[in-house]
């Protein structure tokens, strides 16, 4: 009987050592980053122009202080998987001139890597597209709305619709 304890007691062991093998090593943890913003004021379509950078300038979170509502820039605090989401909206006015259309991209060290196209085809349409990306950037990486080059956007962007920027880090 004693063996079989002795036994038991060098089988148990064993496991132990190659159980501690088969961990994972452990991984750095990351911080929390997450920011949502909103647009409270928007010009009209032809006075934004081409590449011009989007400013979410009401701040409704920013766990991290990452997001810069006064360019609109968000600044990776740390090495990870971000994922960022947008939308906005465009409202077709009382004539024809005033139907509002943009393309928007999203912009990663000056790189585009998402973008999204709103129109209104008649008098009184609205429309709104969203984007989500997921991106993995370096510390330091920076990360902003801007309107596209394709064209001069037009008519009136819905402001009071609440175009938002959002981003998160997963991982």
């Amino acid at each position: 009987m004693h063996e079989r304890l002795l036994s038991f007691e060098k089988i148990r062991e064993h496991i132990s050592v190659v159980s501690k093998r088969l961990l994972l090593p452990e991984t750095p943890s990351h911080q929390p980053v997450a920011f949502s913003a909103f647009v409270t004021d928007l010009d009209d379509g032809p006075t934004i122009d081409k590449h011009r950078e989007i400013v979410f300038n009401k701040i409704e979170t920013n766990v991290g202080n990452a997001y810069d509502s006064f360019t609109g820039t968000f600044r990776a605090p740390q090495a990870g998987i971000y994922a960022f989401s947008w939308t906005i909206y465009v409202r077709g006015g009382g004539s024809v001139a005033t139907e509002g259309e943009i393309l928007t991209e999203l912009i990663v060290n000056g790189h585009v890597h998402g973008n999204l196209h709103a129109d209104t085809e008649t008098i009184g349409d609205d429309d709104s597209a969203t984007g989500f990306v997921i991106k993995t950037l370096s510390k330091d990486d920076v990360v902003f709305i801007r309107s596209g080059n394709s064209f001069v956007p037009q008519g009136v962007l819905h402001a009071h619709m609440r175009w938002t920027f959002s981003g998160w880090l997963i991982a």
